[in-house]
């Protein structure tokens, strides 16, 4: 039975109410073959952790919106419509401002589905893709090489890394997660992926590509950290601590092991915050405004000057427990009372067992 709402009609005096259908919150596909299930308004405003006027601002302002809108219906988003907002919210996150990101999202959406339809029709091909796509990594590998060898999710995950599907990267990713768990997916999935794309960045295109993915993962990771639900016990702030030298370019330019465990920790109960701060001033303005009880610093390869930092954090925060990971624990002397963090497993057991 469809769930009703009451609404007085517009001008009546009396007591007569009409009732109305509630929004559903999910809607099978129409049976476009670009269209898969689609979200209301007030569930992806949820997904994305802004409120649905800020959605219908975007589509207002910048013309980012549902695809299809009948008049007189309610706005319904497709798969590809959530994917355009998920790269605008990594826009934003990463500085642009609306405009901008709007902007970026626009014209990356339109880059996938051009390459998409460039690409020749193979039959007996992976289902691996929502929108009626099929992905075959056979046919996608040539600019690189080394993963004939590799489970059917990787070489599906890098056929679509190549083909810059970012709907069927999604969906190959939160697939993993529910059968796999977060860490599983991580280290099984798309870390092989990353290290294969890394090592055949041989040509523009495919550093292109590379990038593309990059920013995806970026952008899901983002999302799964926000949908999690808040967990229990003591709070833990995670910090990329910024580098003393901005002049190095960074191993990781995305973040995506800092972001992943963030995703990690979040989907594991762990009330876990989260800041990319881009000076020490406002390090320090994240400990005092989150107030926790566990801050694991990320390190930087290039470096920081960690003792001052220690002794700033515990001025502003006194009883914290400490932990530290990222490229630049193998670089930094660190006090015996920072715990170095391992694999993104023991990361997650070493943040809850102090939590």
């Amino acid at each position: 039975m469809i769930p009703f709402r009451v609404e007085r009609p517009r001008g009546a005096g009396n007591d007569v109410r009409v009732p109305q259908p509630a929004e559903p919150e999910t809607q099978p596909s129409s049976g476009s073959p670009d269209e898969g299930p689609t979200i209301s308004v007030s569930a992806l405003a949820r997904k994305l952790g802004v409120a649905p006027s800020t959605l219908r601002t975007w589509d207002r302002r910048y013309g980012i919106g549902p695809s299809v809108h009948v008049q007189g219906s309610h706005r319904r988003y497709t798969p590809r419509d959530v994917a355009r907002l998920e790269c605008m919210q990594h826009a934003l996150d990463g500085g642009a401002n609306s405009a901008e990101a709007a902007r970026y999202a626009i014209n990356a959406m339109a880059t996938y589905s051009s390459e998409s339809d460039r690409r020749p029709v193979v039959k007996n091909l992976g289902d691996n893709s929502v929108n009626g796509m099929k992905t075959d990594p056979s046919n996608l590998l040539s600019p690189f090489s080394g993963l004939g060898g590799a489970e059917a999710s990787v070489r599906n995950l890098s056929g679509a890394l190549l083909a810059r599907d970012v709907v069927t990267i999604r969906r190959i990713i939160v697939r993993a997660v529910a059968e796999r768990g977060f860490s599983s997916m991580w280290t099984t999935l798309v870390v092989p992926v990353l290290e294969w794309a890394d090592e055949g960045r041989n040509s523009d295109a495919a550093a292109a590509s590379v990038r593309v993915f990059a920013e995806c993962v970026a952008g899901i990771l983002s999302t799964m950290t926000l949908d999690a639900p808040i967990g229990g016990g003591g709070r833990v702030l995670l910090v990329h601590v910024p580098a003393d030298s901005q002049d190095t370019v960074p191993a990781d330019p995305y973040g995506l092991e800092f972001r992943a465990l963030g995703a990690a920790l979040a989907t594991a109960s762990v009330d876990t915050r989260m800041a990319l701060p881009l000076c020490r001033s406002a390090l320090l303005a994240s400990v005092t405004n989150a107030e926790p009880d566990v801050i694991v610093l990320w390190l930087p390869a290039a470096g920081c000057a960690l003792p001052s930092l220690l002794r700033a954090i515990r001025r502003r925060r006194t009883g914290l427990t400490m932990l530290a990971g990222g490229p630049g624990c193998r670089t930094q002397s660190l006090p015996r009372s920072i715990a170095v963090l391992g694999t993104l497993d023991e990361a997650v057991d070493a943040v809850t067992a102090v939590t």
